[in-house]
């Protein structure tokens, strides 16, 4: 359980320190093709929350309820990445269009759920062991 909450924070550490850090490449890898101003601004927020959370779950792994707390968090911040993904991917589609940038989106959303959900179920699962 220890080796999962060190990963799961460790990557989230990573994710946070590549969105707020180099958010174009980020996000490029993340799938999308569109790295404009305001994608860039909502990048570095998202990313220095992960920095931040990932941080504090860290910084709490030897006291077990600091850690479910953080832990809990985190599998929160990671579920509601689910439901925007979700969401991102279900508005693109129903526009009707096709376009390179709605196909970005879909799959940034793709690799997001792909990504958040293990993650949402490891956080929940840690959360849970540590009652």
């Amino acid at each position: 359980m220890r080796l999962l909450v060190l990963g799961l924070s460790g990557g989230r550490i990573a994710i946070g320190a590549g969105l707020a850090l180099v958010p174009r490449q980020a996000l490029a890898a993340l799938g999308f093709r569109d790295a404009s101003p305001t994608a860039v601004t909502i990048s570095r927020i998202a990313g220095g929350r992960d920095l931040i959370m990932g941080t504090a779950a860290l910084a709490a792994r030897d006291d077990r309820v600091r850690l479910r707390s953080a832990t809990l968090a985190n599998a929160a911040a990671d579920a509601c990445d689910v439901a925007t993904f979700a969401a991102a991917i279900g508005f693109h589609r129903d526009s009707g269009r096709r376009s390179a940038s709605r196909d970005g989106v879909r799959t940034a959303g793709i690799r997001g759920i792909a990504a958040a959900v293990p993650a949402t179920l490891a956080g929940l699962w840690v959360a849970r062991r540590l009652r």
